[in-house]
């Protein structure tokens, strides 16, 4: 079933079912009305009869003067009073007399009883003798009629009962007027808005039956603008538009995504080549050890200077080997710590300007010179020692792969809530670096000039580490001979 339809459909029955409860409930509260207000008018009636009683015996020297002359003039008298006819029974239930209006108004006086006085008689007349009043409604040929019954005492003796005749039926139409104009009004009111419903959910329905073409072209890869009411003003317009930006969202996420996947695979690269590169910087003092040691454990080896030489040599590749295994340990164990640990506020500008004045010997040794600009009142928090290897670590390497005569400039300043650490230095040529390479493990440049040759190219992996662990950032960046490396912290608060 189309959407428009199903609208429609579940309109009428909510309409229909909404308006018969509405019709239910205004019939019983009109019933309830008029049942409070004939409960009003019986108990006002029964008070006036029994005052026009109390006054008809005044007037005629007591209730023995009523007995003397009869009920007759009594029944007159409260009919023409309040307009109501009114019939008397005896204390043994038989009937007396009741008065009926003709057409032009009089009162006669009819001593057979009306049909109307029979219904209920004789629940009614059980009540009067238990001096209680009852009302009684019901209806008899068209007519909706209440029967006021109450009991008569004289000198506080039960002498009989009244039964007073009311007819409501105008009420009763007036109530049947107004729930039959209801009736109709529901009626035109469903024809008007079942119409109004049908068109607006065609006119809704019909943009999204566009719109639903073109998310599925969408998914098939389809060109979809030309399926999109973005022209129109409403909230379907703002669909459009909406699912428009969702369509980009998803082509950047997809793109994210590819990037993301590109990554993965970079880093599976990354971790084959870590293996590829530890297995070979193992293997090279292994082998160098090995091969000394098989020359010096011959039977017949008798030579002095190549045994100092083979001692020598197993020494320094023993140690090279150690600090290998040292810095990779460093390395494993910082990728499995989130964060530093005994971490304190650091006064950064202090922390520099230490590390610089410890590495200012290793720089005029190779004639180089460094430069500290540093903004007073950089705080962060982090491990003082873990943060003093970052630093030491930028500058050898500054110095190790800087040219003579040149030099290293170490600034830090505070941008918005961050500090931000630069180490700069100029190269003896312009020999491109991977930048996205350079924090890898086991990368080292390829570069005939670099001082102290021995580096395993584990000390950027590392800083990128305790700088991740602190929550910053860490960026290298080439230009030309100038090369780069900014740090960012945050701020100690």
């Amino acid at each position: 079933m189309p959407l428009n339809w199903r609208f429609t459909v579940g309109f009428i029955i909510i309409f229909s079912i909404s308006t018969f409860c509405l019709y239910f409930y205004m019939s019983y509260i009109l019933a309830e009305q008029t049942k409070a207000t004939i409960r009003e008018d019986m108990e006002k009636l029964q008070s006036f009869a029994y005052d026009h009683i109390q006054q008809y015996a005044l007037v005629n020297q007591g209730n023995e003067q009523i007995e003397k002359d009869g009920i007759t003039p009594l029944l007159y008298g409260i009919s023409r009073s309040t307009g109501h006819p009114i019939a008397y029974y005896d204390k043994d239930g038989i009937f007396i007399g009741e008065t009926l209006f003709t057409k032009n108004g009089s009162v006669r006086l009819e001593l057979q009883p009306s049909t109307i006085l029979s219904y209920a008689f004789e629940a009614d007349r059980a009540l009067s003798l238990d001096n209680k009043s009852v009302v009684t409604m019901t209806e008899n040929n068209g007519k909706h009629l209440v029967l006021l019954t109450f009991p008569y005492y004289s000198n506080d003796r039960y002498e009989g009962f009244f039964r007073m005749t009311s007819d409501y039926s105008s009420r009763y139409k007036h109530n049947d007027a107004i729930l039959r104009s209801f009736s109709w009004f529901a009626a035109v009111l469903f024809v008007v808005v079942t119409l109004f419903t049908y068109i607006l959910s065609s006119r809704m329905t019909r943009p999204l039956f566009k719109l639903s073409l073109a998310m599925r072209g969408f998914g098939e890869g389809k060109q979809t603008d030309a399926y999109l009411p973005i022209d129109r003003r409403d909230e379907v317009g703002q669909l459009s538009l909406s699912f428009e930006q969702m369509k980009g969202q998803i082509e950047d996420q997809l793109a994210h995504l590819i990037a993301e996947r590109n990554r993965v695979m970079e880093l599976e690269q990354s971790k084959r080549r870590f293996y590829q590169h530890i297995t070979h910087e193992l293997k090279t003092p292994l082998t160098s050890i090995s091969g000394y040691a098989q020359i010096i454990g011959k039977p017949d080896f008798n030579d002095p200077v190549f045994l100092a030489r083979a001692a020598e040599r197993i020494k320094l590749e023993s140690d090279r080997l150690h600090s290998m295994v040292v810095q990779v340990l460093e390395l494993a164990r910082r990728e499995d710590t989130d964060s530093p640990q005994s971490v304190v506020p650091i006064d950064l500008s202090a922390q520099l300007e230490a590390c610089c004045e410890d590495m200012e010997i290793k720089a005029l040794r190779y004639d180089m010179k460094l430069e500290c600009e540093l903004q007073a009142a950089v705080t962060v928090l982090g491990h003082q020692e873990e943060l003093r290897q970052v630093w030491v670590n930028l500058l050898d390497n500054s110095i190790k792969y800087g040219a003579a005569g040149t030099s290293i400039h170490v600034k830090a300043a505070l941008t918005a809530e961050r500090a931000v650490v630069q180490v700069s230095n100029e190269r003896d040529q312009e020999q491109p670096i991977d930048e996205q390479m350079v924090f890898e493990p086991f990368y080292r440049v390829n570069d005939s000039l670099v001082k102290d040759h021995g580096s395993m190219g584990l000390g950027l992996a590392i800083c990128q580490s305790i700088i991740g662990s602190h929550r910053g950032m860490i960026a290298f960046r080439q230009e030309g001979r100038q090369v780069h490396v900014q740090v960012e912290l945050p701020l100690w608060t």
